[in-house]
């Protein structure tokens, strides 16, 4: 009887995992049916044949890797009802997954201003890979969608993309330099390679030796104000990955540039720290998270700070103007440092920009709820301990924040979803210096310098605007004498925008069928049903397992359905 049990128990229960190389293994399985594990096996495997060995090599050292990084997010995002993420939520993931690794902004996945249904994801992948391959994750994510370990196939295919784009532009580098691609070079001659290298990946040069391009490196600290920085951290990271070893193999350069390419979104994000630092001393009030136009302008003309001089009508694009007092305009400082404006663009597949210090805390929220909602009480407990760049851990929530916090609570009937544009405004409340303001989708339209002024538009205010607003800001003072969260609470609005609404209705009727009467019900079924295997009688070993079980059909239909629904709760 006890092997009977166990036949069962496994034929219904255990996850299966996918026999073959390791890059069609699954690193984690969570509970789920045969069924969706032979899914994740055949999309993986049709994968490897559209993209070739090459591709296979380099994504079995990727796939556990941003698996393990991903999975906090897709823990906590909502599902369909297959428990997998549809195009809005993939979206949003990898958009995350690619700022937290490497601080890329890949070019199709941030949302900039729209809803995150607005562009498919498969659009990152551009038009660099097989025409099957795209239709492969189109196909996927419009129909069953995407599980944990195929989110992380796309993200390792994208890689795997961006890694052919640096040997290309390091080929480059080698006939700029005039040395043969994949020749052993002297120690100084590799080094002047990979600065070579750098330099056409920091000017965002198409990967071509060209005369232009020679004269353009050739003049890349007037283009480019932070190359001997740059240089500083190319030699370190030449010397932690290969030493000082008289002579570098291909390999050894391709590592230095590679590491280069990934490490440099947050060695750039030096240069939005001390920008940061900045505009607080400029700060209306203290913790407030905003800079009067006026000051922000003033610092530009009379303080040597000569990047904050963008027109208003750029920062209103760009969702970094606060308009709630029209007599006193104020910059919001996470807006604008993660605005576009302050991206370089490198490579054709994403930006380096600032890096949302938001991610943390809305990081540190999935990874203590695990769920796509948490309740207000929930919530509260939780930020007594989220530290951030300018609050430590263990402070008190106003009775302002505890107060929005309940109304969204009751607008959501107890339960809020933490991705979400009203969980993301209380995060703004309160963490006004890290947290963006997130607009309305559709009223703002944030855009790049390059793309502004090609439109024929002025990215910068000339100096008499700036001066009239300064003269302005003296003779004026704020209407308000309130607090830093009065001033983020000025544009508190009541409007929804979920990443993915149609997964999170999915997950609230899992919820309701998870209720305590189903559970109790589900509990009473299944020990009537074991009590039925112990006392029916064994037949003769030449009978099929089928014939040993109880009759599905014996059952009634509501407890069938009942168990096809238990059965069909995925948790990852």
């Amino acid at each position: 009887m006890m092997m009977l049990l166990t036949k069962l128990a496994v034929t219904v229960f255990a996850p299966q995992i996918v026999s073959g190389n390791v890059f069609l293994q699954r690193s984690e399985l969570g509970i789920s049916d045969i069924a969706h594990t032979l899914m994740d096996g055949q999309f993986l495997v049709k994968l490897e044949e559209a993209m070739g060995s090459e591709h296979k090599v380099r994504t079995e050292s990727l796939m556990k890797v941003i698996a393990e990084a991903l999975h906090p997010i897709f823990a906590a995002l909502p599902k369909n009802n297959m428990g997998r993420v549809g195009p809005a939520s993939a979206r949003f993931a990898l958009h995350r997954l690619f700022v937290q690794r490497h601080g890329w902004q890949v070019k199709g996945l941030a949302a900039y201003g729209e809803t995150w249904e607005g562009v498919h994801p498969s659009v990152a992948l551009a038009d660099r890979i097989p025409h099957t391959v795209k239709h492969l994750f189109d196909d996927k994510l419009d129909s069953t969608g995407l599980s944990l370990h195929e989110l992380a196939a796309f993200a390792a295919t994208l890689e795997h993309m961006i890694h052919s784009e640096a040997m290309t532009r390091l080929q480059a580098a080698y006939k700029l330099m005039g040395d043969e691609p994949m020749q052993t070079l002297q120690r100084d001659e590799a080094r002047r390679v990979i600065q070579t290298y750098m330099a056409i990946y920091v000017i965002g040069l198409n990967a071509s030796a060209t005369t232009r391009s020679k004269a353009q490196i050739a003049s890349i600290e007037k283009i480019y104000p932070g190359w001997n920085d740059t240089l500083n951290f190319l030699d370190s990271l030449q010397l932690e990955l290969v030493g000082e070893r008289p002579k570098y193999e291909f390999s050894d350069i391709t590592d230095v540039v590679e590491e280069a390419g990934e490490r440099f979104g947050r060695f750039q994000n030096q240069e939005c720290i001390e920008m940061k630092k900045m505009l607080v001393k400029l700060e209306e009030f203290e913790g407030s998270g905003r800079v009067r136009l006026a000051d922000f302008y003033g610092s530009a003309l009379h303080a040597g700070q000569w990047q904050f001089s963008e027109s208003v009508g750029y920062l209103r694009d760009l969702g970094a103007l606060d308009e709630s007092e029209s007599s006193n305009l104020r910059v919001i400082i996470p807006n604008y440092l993660n605005a576009p404006s302050n991206c370089m663009e490198p490579s054709a597949y994403y930006g380096v920009c600032c890096i949302d210090e938001c991610e943390e805390v809305l990081g540190y929220v999935e990874r203590e709820v695990k769920a796509p909602t948490a309740t207000p009480k929930e919530i509260a407990n939780i930020f007594v301990n989220v530290p951030s760049a300018s609050l430590a851990a263990g402070r008190k929530l106003s009775a302002t924040s505890l107060r929005r916090l309940e109304e969204l609570g009751d607008h959501h009937q107890g339960h809020i979803p933490i991705h979400g544009r009203l969980f993301a405004q209380w995060l703004h409340l309160a963490y006004p210096r890290e947290c963006p303001y997130p607009h309305v989708s559709g009223t703002i339209r944030p855009k790049t310098a390059k793309d502004w002024m090609e439109a024929g538009l002025p990215t910068t205010a000339r100096n008499e605007e700036m001066q009239q607003h300064i003269e302005a800001g003296r003779q004026m003072l704020s209407t308000r004498n309130g607090t830093d969260e009065e001033l983020s609470s000025a544009w508190w609005s009541m409007e929804e925008e979920l990443v993915d609404a149609q997964a999170h209705s999915w997950e609230l009727v899992r919820k309701a069928e998870k209720g305590p009467w189903r559970i109790m019900i589900y509990a009473v079924f299944a020990c009537a049903a074991g009590s039925a295997f112990m006392f029916y009688p064994m037949k003769a070993p030449d009978k099929t397992l089928t014939h040993e079980l109880i009759s599905i059909k014996s059952v009634s239909q509501w407890a069938r359905t009942s168990l096809k629904h238990s059965m069909n709760m995925h948790v990852v």
